[in-house]
């Protein structure tokens, strides 16, 4: 099983559209997804539209969970999306999990995964810099996903998130523990491809500079911000095709 971090420390930088794009176009092919909503603004959960079956069964009851094995498969919700696709949703309150500075803590998101029935778990993680919930995802993963915009928020948002992935590792380093994160690449969402600010075309060659940035870069669409307001998915329209195309070549990159 596969577990993939769509991280920022940016806001607005298409980190919810790369996570569910990922989850949604792997799902498709067949494999056997889950989508897990770490950001406490629930992007994606209102996105696919799932709604726990009781009030606080959602990603924060295994964050604050001392025992929290076999919490994932138990949480993910079917989504009316693909039958492979599963949700496990994230609430406004998860955010108190910030405060949580309880023993080993960061690793019961990793440990609720045990038991998961899945090929690939995709993690959207709070636009944080650094913290509980995205240590949390750092130490579930084993591949993450930088999201960006070609802006300068976006650039800023990489840099950050790559700096905290790499204290990430040289702490582990230093209490002798293996680390195998791996870094996939940079995802550049919303790219107006007919008139390019100079900011913008600069924005992209920085993070091309990175060694980073994958290809193609993901065009920006109206349908994408449409559909997610009515709890759609943009692959299911023509003018989403253009999208679906881009992210499709993405997965094939990030996805094993």
């Amino acid at each position: 099983m596969q577990t993939v971090m769509v991280y920022s420390e940016s806001g607005g930088v298409t980190k919810t559209t790369t996570a569910v794009s990922i989850a949604a176009i792997a799902a498709s092919q067949g494999r056997r997804t889950v989508l897990i909503d770490l950001d406490p603004r629930a992007a994606a959960t209102k996105w696919l539209d799932v709604t726990p079956a009781e009030e606080g069964l959602h990603v924060g009851a295994i964050l604050g969970d001392e025992n929290p094995e076999g919490w994932a498969e138990d949480l993910a919700l079917q989504s009316r999306w693909f039958p492979n696709l599963r949700v496990v949703p994230s609430a406004r309150n998860v955010s108190n999990r910030e405060a949580d500075r309880a023993d080993h803590a960061e690793l019961r998101l990793r440990a609720s995964l045990d038991g998961l029935q899945a090929d690939l778990v995709v993690i959207d993680c709070p636009n944080r810099q650094g913290g509980p919930l995205t240590l949390s995802a750092l130490n579930a993963a084993d591949t993450v996903v930088y999201a960006a915009s070609a802006s300068s928020d976006g650039v800023d948002g990489f840099y950050g998130a790559q700096r905290t992935v790499e204290q990430f590792r040289t702490s582990r380093q230093r209490i002798g523990a293996p680390t195998n994160i791996t870094e996939a690449g940079i995802v550049c969402g919303g790219v107006k491809e007919t008139i390019m600010s100079r900011p913008a075309a600069a924005s992209i060659e920085e993070l091309r500079d990175t060694g980073l940035l994958l290809v193609p870069l993901i065009p920006d669409r109206a349908i994408v911000q449409e559909v997610r307001m009515v709890g759609d998915w943009y692959g299911n329209y023509r003018k989403g095709a253009p999208v679906l195309n881009a992210y499709t070549e993405i997965v094939k990159q990030v996805v094993r």
